[in-house]
């Protein structure tokens, strides 16, 4: 039987395929299986800060008081009636003016412990910032003077040694106290900023024993309302909710429910959100609304779900070294939350974007405190205060940011890929030197290569001729291709390291270029 002759084919041409994903917006992820990551998460991503349209370095910090006695614990603003707005930094010995910048003056108020708690209260004559840190007396600063408050002081605080009050809170424009080491709260007469205590005793509520560590008030109807609940935290992670306005009278007073949530990370563990409450636990950082719902908390409600990993594996790590604090920063919508690897040493700050709920790690900050004052972020770190994300370096430092992007099959998973070559596209508003590499196949290696590129600088009006030159509006994009090395593998992630001290640099996407090749057999 004749058959037709086989033509002899030639082989065919590798053809080069590009793929471009947008710069990791969906932030940083310490949760999914490498395999499993949406093309828009990072692997690693520091001291990049997540924005709703590109991934942009943080911005850096300056010096702003200077020459405490001591190291700075706690930032405390003090927020005026009338007049003048200031901040103050209390160390294990002192408390401060640091509301200007430069050198400090003399301490105004004697310390022993620099670690406290605080709140702004005002009782219709005075506005006063009240600190408490259950080892001196209470702090009240009426704008002019401080006042170490005791049973004999005016305004006073009777019934209870005012030495072992450790937080305190507002509840319906009442002053709650917590004794350290109780499970006792006491308060005073609603609008009163002094006068007798009254103790409510919370022992014989809790279930899992311990001692109170923090309360605050929820305000469950967004708004200052009747549906406000006060809550209280115990060392052993129970949450106790009441509501009502008045503890001494049972019709006014009653108790909501008792939930479970995870130990809380220090006394510094709530920070309010909006109408909500952000928790601070082992298990991770819950809004309140989310982490009463069921009697069993539901980790996935948590804020921090996305990096459960990383920030379960520092609260084990870290849970009982002071510094845990968490922060709202609208000027950048942040949420910051401090992470104390030593006290009076390495800190580190895992930061949210509060509308896209994207994480990302800041490095380099060793705050021991944040404070919001008149609209800027600052933290206190040794004997100084400094304003934070601010300019484009750290003091002196340059701020270095590197990113990992997730691995990607690019739409192909059993072919092997030979990677060409890869580009970050950046916008920047200055020359740019940096590194890039790419790994494959889940590896995990050093960032290798060096890259030096110019911006093309923008053109200048009545100078340069109308549709050749390029019109520059402050930051100008720079896509220049990289040659890593040829490796050949499955899977891809595209991997970048910048060092600045002065330009802005806002990461907009990523191209890769690869040949195909076979499939796995």
């Amino acid at each position: 039987m004749r058959q037709a002759l086989r033509r002899k084919t030639q082989p065919r041409a590798q053809v080069s395929s590009v793929k471009s994903y947008p710069a990791p917006l969906g932030g940083w992820n310490a949760r999914d299986a490498l395999a499993a990551m949406k093309p828009t998460d990072a692997v690693d991503l520091e001291n990049f800060f997540p924005k709703t349209s590109y991934v942009e370095i943080r911005g850096g910090y300056a010096n702003h008081a200077t020459g405490m006695t001591g190291n700075g614990k706690t930032l405390a603003v003090y927020n005026a009636m009338s007049g003048t707005n200031s901040m103050w930094a209390l160390t294990p010995s002192g408390t401060y003016n640091v509301t200007s910048a430069g050198a400090v003056g003399a301490s105004v108020a004697s310390r022993t412990d620099g670690k406290h708690q605080w709140v702004n209260f005002g009782d219709g004559t005075n506005n006063y910032l009240i600190l408490v840190n259950g080892v001196d007396k209470p702090l009240y600063y009426d704008g002019s003077t401080w006042l170490a408050v005791d049973g004999t002081t005016s305004p006073a605080l009777t019934g209870l040694a005012t030495t072992s009050i450790i937080s305190l809170f507002v509840f319906k424009g009442r002053l709650m106290f917590i004794e350290k080491n109780s499970m006792s709260f006491w308060y005073l007469a609603a609008g009163a900023a002094g006068g007798a205590l009254t103790e409510f005793d919370l022992s014989g509520v809790a279930k899992k024993g311990g001692y109170l560590m923090a309360g605050a008030t929820w305000t469950v109807d967004a708004g200052d309302g009747p549906d406000d609940r006060a809550v209280f935290i115990t060392s052993e992670g129970e949450v106790i909710i009441y509501q009502g306005t008045n503890p001494s009278v049972a019709a006014n007073w009653a108790l909501v429910g008792i939930y479970e949530v995870g130990k809380p990370l220090g006394r510094r563990c709530v920070q309010k959100l909006g109408g909500d409450l952000i928790l601070l636990t082992q298990n991770g950082a819950f809004p309140m609304s989310s982490a009463i719902l069921s009697a069993s908390i539901d980790y996935k409600m948590a804020l921090s779900f996305k990096i459960e990993n990383a920030f379960t594996d520092a609260a084990r790590s870290y849970g009982t070294t002071f510094g845990w604090c968490a922060y709202i920063y609208p000027a950048q919508s942040a949420l910051i939350v401090n992470v104390p690897i030593a006290e009076g040493g390495e800190h580190e700050q895992y930061v949210m974007n509060t509308i896209t709920k994207a994480w990302c790690k800041f490095k380099e900050w060793d705050a021991e405190d944040f404070a919001i004052f008149n609209g800027l972020l600052y933290f206190t770190t040794g004997t100084k205060v400094v304003l934070a994300w601010f300019g484009r370096i750290d003091g002196a430092d340059n701020i270095v940011a590197y990113g990992k992007t997730a691995f990607s099959y690019f739409d192909s998973i059993g072919q092997s890929k030979q990677f060409k070559m890869f580009r970050p596209v950046l916008a920047v508003n200055g020359s740019l030197s940096f590194l890039t590499d790419i790994d494959v196949d889940f590896s995990d290696n050093p960032i290798t290569g060096t890259a030096t590129y110019s911006v093309v600088s923008g053109a200048q009006w009545d100078v340069s001729n109308w549709d050749e030159g390029y019109w520059a509006a402050g930051l100008e994009i720079t896509k220049n291709w990289t040659s890593p090395d040829e490796y050949t593998g499955y899977c891809a992630s595209g991997k970048i390291k910048i060092a600045t001290n002065a330009l802005t640099v806002q990461w907009m996407s990523n191209d890769f270029v690869f040949e195909s090749g076979g499939i796995i057999g």
